[in-house]
Parts: C-alpha cells; sequence; structure tokens
C-alpha cells in the first residue's frame, strides 16, 4: 500500500475492523509486523496495556491471523521474511462485550465463550458443561486434555469488566474472584498454551488479577514497543502523505502547515522512557482525514472521553484542581510507573498515564515527567470535567457561542465578556471556589467553546517570551487575551494594568501570523462578584 497514490477514503480504515477484512479489501494497513514477530517468538504469558482507540484489537486480531492461517494475509509485510512458525488453534477472549456484566452474567458469558471456543474440537460438549457453571471449572476440564504448545490464547480489554463496576466495591469483589479462578487455571496449564497475549488500559491492577502468574512479561513500559500502536511521523507520511494534500487542498492551507497542525493536536504520546520518539492518535488521524473538511476537530472525547473510571475520579472536584495546579506537568518516579495497585486505588496521574490523557517525558535517571501529549488530549479533560460536573452551557447560550467569530472580527470587546460571563454564569455554581484561580476560569471558558473550522482555540500558546493565556483565531482575527484575577472591584485597576503589561512586554501575538489583523485584550476576573468586568478590559 505505501507505494501506491491512494486519496480515495475507501482505503482508509474506520471503526474497528478485523485484520484480514484490511488485506482483503486493500485498505491501508501500517505495517507494525516486525515488533509483532518480536511478540509472537516469546512462549512466556504477555502483558500490553494502551488508551481506548488506539489498536489493541486490531493488535490481537493480526496475531490471530498470523497464528490460525499463517502467512496467508500477510504478503508484502515486514514478517514474511521471518515467519516460519506452523499454525495452532487460536482463543479469543474480549471482555469489551461483558463490560456490564455482574458476576452472575460475566460466569454465563464467560463460560459460553469458552464452550464455542472448543465444542468443535471435541474438547468439550454443551450437554456435558450444563451443570458447569463456573467457566474456571469448563477451562479446566478442557486443558487436561490439550496437548503442550497448541494453543494460542489472546485476551482482549481484560479490565473492562473491573472499570465498569469499581463504584460498587462488593459486585467487583465478586468480579475480581470470577476472573481470579479463571487466571488460575490457565497458570496451571501455561505449558499447554504456545502464547498468551493480554491487552488492556489499565495497568497497575494486573499485578492483583494476574497474581498467578509469576512470570507474566509486561511489554507496556518497553521502548523497543513504544511505537507498537499508534503512528509514527514516517508512518504517517509514507501511508498517509496524498490524504495530507488532499486536506491542504481542501482546508486552503499549505501541506506543511497541515503536517504542524496534525502534530499539535493528534501528536505527542510516548509510553516508554527511553523511547526514540511519539506516536499519533490512529483513531484522530484516521477521522480526520475522513472528515477533514471539518477541521482539526476532538476526536478523541468523542470516542474514548467518558471511559468509567476516569468520569469516576473527575466527578472530585479537589482531583481536578490539584492537576490544575500542576502547571501541566506532574512529576512521578520511573517506579510509581509500575507500582502496583488495586483497580480502586490508582493514583490519578498513573491512571491519566495509562488512559492518555497523560504521556511521558523523561526528566531523569529516576524521575518522569507526565504532561498533556496535545491539544486535542488536553480540550477531552476539560470537556470531561464539565460533563463530569454537568457543567455544559445551555442551548439558550448557543447563539451567543455561534457569533462569536463575527464579534471577534469585529472587535466587539463587550458582546466578547457578554459571552464569557454567559458560559461562567451556567457552568460554574454560586458556591464554587473556581473563581480563585484565574487557570480555571480560562479553562472552562476554552472547553465550552466549540473548535471548528471558522474558530479555533489555543491556550498557553508558548514563544520565547512566554505563554499567552488564551488565543481564538478566525479567518481573519486573532485575539490575544491575558487574565488576571481580583479579588474585588478595588484590585481591578491594578490587575488590568499588570495585564496589559505582561502582554505588551511578552510581545504576545507580535511573532507569529501577520497576515490576521492582531487584536490583543486584558481581562480582569472577579473572584467577589465572580465575572469578568467589562469596565476593567482592554484593548492594547
Amino acid at each position: 500500500m505505501s507505494n501506491i497514490n491512494f486519496s480515495d477514503i475507501k482505503y482508509l480504515s474506520y471503526g474497528n475492523p478485523e485484520f484480514t477484512y484490511l488485506r482483503e479489501e486493500n485498505k491501508i494497513y501500517v505495517d507494525k509486523t516486525g515488533l509483532i514477530y518480536k511478540i509472537a517468538s516469546q512462549d512466556t504469558p504477555i502483558f500490553f496495556s494502551r488508551p481506548r482507540r488506539f489498536g489493541k484489537s486490531l493488535l490481537i486480531n493480526t496475531l490471530q491471523a498470523l497464528f490460525s492461517t499463517g502467512l496467508e494475509y500477510f504478503h508484502g509485510l515486514e514478517i514474511e521474511k521471518v515467519w516460519n512458525d506452523k499454525t495452532y488453534k487460536v482463543v479469543h477472549i474480549d471482555f469489551s462485550g461483558m463490560a456490564d456484566d455482574d458476576h452472575i452474567d460475566l460466569i454465563k458469558d464467560l463460560g459460553e465463550i469458552i464452550i464455542q471456543e472448543f465444542e468443535m474440537d471435541d474438547l468439550v460438549s454443551r450437554s456435558n458443561s450444563s451443570g458447569l457453571k463456573n467457566p474456571s471449572m469448563i477451562l479446566n476440564e478442557i486443558c487436561k486434555k490439550l496437548k503442550n504448545k497448541s494453543v494460542v490464547l489472546l485476551i482482549d480489554e481484560y479490565d473492562a469488566p473491573l472499570t465498569h463496576n469499581i463504584n460498587n466495591h462488593d459486585e467487583l469483589d465478586r468480579i475480581k474472584k470470577v476472573l481470579n479462578n479463571f487466571y488460575a487455571v490457565i497458570k496451571q496449564y501455561t505449558g499447554k498454551f504456545r502464547l498468551i497475549f493480554i491487552t488492556g488500559v489499565t495497568r497497575a491492577s494486573h499485578i492483583s488479577n494476574f497474581s498467578a502468574f509469576n512470570n507474566l512479561l509486561d511489554l507496556s513500559l518497553d521502548p523497543e514497543f513504544n511505537s507498537l500502536l499508534g503512528f509514527t511521523k514516517e508512518n504517517l507520511e509514507r501511508y498517509f502523505d496524498p490524504y495530507v494534500e488532499t486536506a491542504a487542498q481542501i482546508l486552503k492551507m499549505r501541506k506543511k502547515d497541515v503536517y504542524q497542525r496534525l502534530e499539535q493536536y493528534y501528536d505527542g504520546f510516548q509510553f516508554c522512557l527511553n523511547a526514540t520518539g511519539t506516536v499519533y492518535s490512529p483513531w484522530s488521524i484516521l477521522r480526520f482525514f475522513r472528515t477533514s473538511k471539518e477541521g482539526f476537530q476532538n476526536y478523541w472525547f468523542q470516542s474514548s472521553g467518558s471511559s468509567t473510571i476516569i468520569m469516576q475520579y473527575l466527578k472530585k472536584s479537589a482531583f481536578f484542581n490539584s492537576l490544575n495546579n500542576y502547571d501541566h506537568e506532574i512529576l512521578v518516579t520511573t517506579r510509581q510507573l509500575s507500582d502496583s495497585h488495586e483497580i480502586t486505588d490508582i493514583p490519578a496521574d498513573i491512571l491519566l498515564f495509562q488512559s492518555g490523557y497523560l504521556t511521558l517525558r523523561k526528566q531523569s535517571y529516576d524521575l518522569a515527567r507526565l504532561v498533556f501529549p496535545n491539544i486535542e488530549v488536553e480540550d477531552s479533560i476539560l470537556n470531561l470535567y464539565l460533563l463530569a460536573h454537568n457543567l455544559r452551557p445551555e442551548i439558550k447560550f448557543a447563539t451567543k457561542i455561534q457569533n462569536l467569530v463575527k464579534n471577534i472580527d469585529e472587535k466587539n470587546l463587550e458582546s466578547i465578556v457578554d459571552t464569557f460571563n454567559a458560559i461562567l454564569n451556567d457552568c460554574v455554581s454560586i458556591l464554587s471556589k473556581i473563581f480563585d484561580d484565574e487557570r480555571s476560569v480560562r479553562d472552562i471558558i476554552y472547553a465550552a467553546i466549540p473548535q471548528n473550522i471558522s474558530l479555533q482555540k489555543i491556550k498557553e500558546r508558548e514563544t520565547a517570551r512566554g505563554k499567552s493565556d488564551l488565543e481564538l483565531l478566525t479567518a481573519n482575527t486573532r485575539l490575544v487575551i491575558e487574565f488576571k484575577r481580583a479579588n474585588s472591584r478595588n484590585d481591578a485597576r491594578s490587575a488590568l494594568e499588570k495585564a496589559i503589561a505582561q502582554i505588551e512586554s511578552k510581545n504576545y501575538g507580535v511573532d507569529y501570523f501577520q497576515d490576521y489583523t492582531l487584536y490583543r485584550v486584558g481581562m480582569v476576573i472577579c473572584a467577589d462578584e465572580k465575572k469578568i468586568l467589562y469596565e476593567y478590559c482592554q484593548e492594547l
């Protein structure tokens, strides 16, 4: 595929297609089989975690195709040159389809899957298994009959039933017991399996659930496998350059600027320390190429934002406020990244890393930084916070937001401030402490403003001189805003003077995009009155 100049969207995969479907339909498949070969060559149980929508399921069914049909679907891929193993019986268990189960349904559904997988091999019969309610008992009887190294076991989204029941501790304990018994049987008969490969989102909690495995190989933090899932810059240029060209034409942008914007919005994920580079979110990249006429949208929030476990953490206001005070950077020890925790007790920053909301940057030998990987993800966590607290602007304010582009172009400062205050009035309760911190107010406004082709939003754009608070870009105008907080109106004049002085000293907005009309404004947030004071807002 890489040598063919395809730009038709019919060659793009969509959703979560099977590997064999991609190959049969001549869809673009980004070749990761060199790394897959290193996994498939192992004979020890392997665990690998990545966020949702990063291609874990595609990885699972690529392994399934390799072990069940050999090289039939791998013509022209890297692994074709080196793979010489035979085919095997492959058992695929996807727990994402059992996420909503209570422990009774989990017992029933897991047992049914095991029977379905093995009944055609005469290793179990439905009539003989009707009295066995526990899947571990069914699996135990089957494993007794298996030959050594005869089955490949692939388990996808192992933690789905756990995270879904995180708030029901009694039910969670019962589900854990079902799963622990299931994995104990697998451990007992490890020698029967050619390969055991397990994926999930959370990785800290897997220790207790897989405690039976004393030889589990966790590749989640191995730098060699940092780019196993996700697209590298080289992948983007090799497989998708025609689509970048098409997007540039549609959006009337230079091709290099599209590449730059893709990097800002969808790149930046690094899952392993000492990794040589970062990767793009594959879901977001593929969605962008399918809908490029709509501009650079937030596909992350649309597809994977409101996972149960993340939503529960974000409902704790103290958690969001503590995250906000880190200046978008959290220091953790390298040991903290791999420490074991119960599913209900994963530290918030580690959970956000495992879920893709924060990503790794190396600080020193024993320290790592956790940062937002890109604009899309940072925007998502702010939107999640609003969603978790039901802080979404009502429809009556939709017109004000729609008119924001017109007001920015016309430099209608009064209407702009009115729109911002409408957002704050609708999103923030009278008891909220959000006005104690100017950045929190800015983030609420930022999250509530929709990003689209006619209005782009950027916060803390970094230049050599500093970071601007908020920038809103229309086709014609760049609005640069510096917020300052005042306890009351008595402090407002001083706060405004500081905002204006900072804009001038840092030269916000001057160094880039000279084709735009530049509109720079200082705004004062009054904590007592819980609003932005229009009479203390000033254009330079």
